[in-house]
């Protein structure tokens, strides 16, 4: 017997739903929230690319209504990590570096990840490591993002909007541990090439390393990696730092390539203005204050 194809049992409500099966099967995402799919359908209306739509713009009922069509006939499923996104089933499914940031618009690979990628460490880490902003920025940005999609129609109370909701990871994503940091100092990032990834840049990885050494292998380990491969990136560290909010980067990263390294750079010695005495700064943070100390720098060099 011919296998049915999916939609032919149905003799209601196909049209738009069989338009928006293409779609998702043209995706280049595994993985959909709800507010996206929402977007689909409303695309749908917006080009009126399917027949016998009923009004100007779908409704709750018509969206439920036609995620339940795609969900029965095995278009989209549940995903088993993210409960609330869609898996897209005619889309292979993707490694952990993938999937966060398809299931987070605005998280980013970090830390030791970041590094391992860049090839500044042989080190394999276990868990994934991830970057995002706090909670109440990711809140602004959706809002924003809200405003920008639909404009003056958020406030028409007769139109439905699917919501934009927070991303909540799990501990483990596609079988691999995940480390979330959230931080208000939300770094720099770039598009992985031909992939669905976002990845800190190059001297984000460098300062990144400067405020959280304990996620990128320990102050020791830091201090090796700016040694064999700080003076190849240079430029971009120093872009980095200069760009930094917190003087304390600015004089760890001044120590280092100063007095730990021997870089001879002017653009680096410009950073001993950020240099204070009377402080109890440490290279090492988490760590106590301790000998030995860099009295050019004013910083406690307290490596564990």
């Amino acid at each position: 017997m011919e296998k049915s194809q999916p939609f032919q049992r149905r003799k209601a409500w196909t049209n738009l739903a069989e338009t928006a099966s293409k779609r998702l099967e043209n995706s280049s995402s595994s993985l959909i929230s709800e507010h996206d799919l929402f977007r689909v359908i409303w695309s749908i209306y917006d080009e009126k690319s399917a027949k016998n739509l009923r009004g100007r713009r779908p409704s709750r009922q018509t969206y439920v209504r036609t995620r339940g069509m795609l969900r029965d006939e095995g278009i989209i499923r549940s995903d088993s990590d993210y409960p609330s996104f869609w898996r897209i089933m005619s889309v292979p499914d993707a490694p952990a570096d993938t999937i966060v940031c398809q299931a987070d618009r605005y998280c980013y690979i970090s830390h030791m990840s970041a590094m391992q990628r860049y090839g500044l460490t042989n080190r394999r880490p276990e868990a994934l490591f991830i970057t995002s902003p706090p909670d109440a920025v990711v809140r602004k940005w959706n809002k924003a993002l809200l405003e920008d999609r639909f404009g003056k129609e958020l406030n028409n109370d007769d139109i439905y909007i699917e919501p934009l909701f927070l991303t909540h990871h799990p501990t483990r994503v596609r079988r691999r541990a995940v480390d979330q940091l959230k931080t208000k100092f939300y770094g720099e990032w770039r598009k992985v090439r031909g992939e669905d990834q976002r990845i800190a840049s190059i001297g984000q990885v460098f300062l990144d390393m400067l405020e959280t050494p304990q996620r990128c292998g320990g102050m020791r380990h830091v201090l090796e990696v700016w040694g064999e491969h700080a003076p190849k990136y240079l430029k971009q560290i120093i872009n980095a730092v200069e760009g930094a909010d917190r003087p304390i980067w600015k004089v760890r990263a001044g120590y280092i390539l100063d007095e730990h390294l021997n870089v001879a750079n002017d653009h680096v010695l410009s950073w001993l203005q950020y240099a204070q005495r009377g402080g109890s700064r440490v290279l090492e943070p988490g760590r106590s204050y301790a000998e030995p100390f860099s009295s050019k720098w004013m910083i406690s060099t307290n490596v564990g």
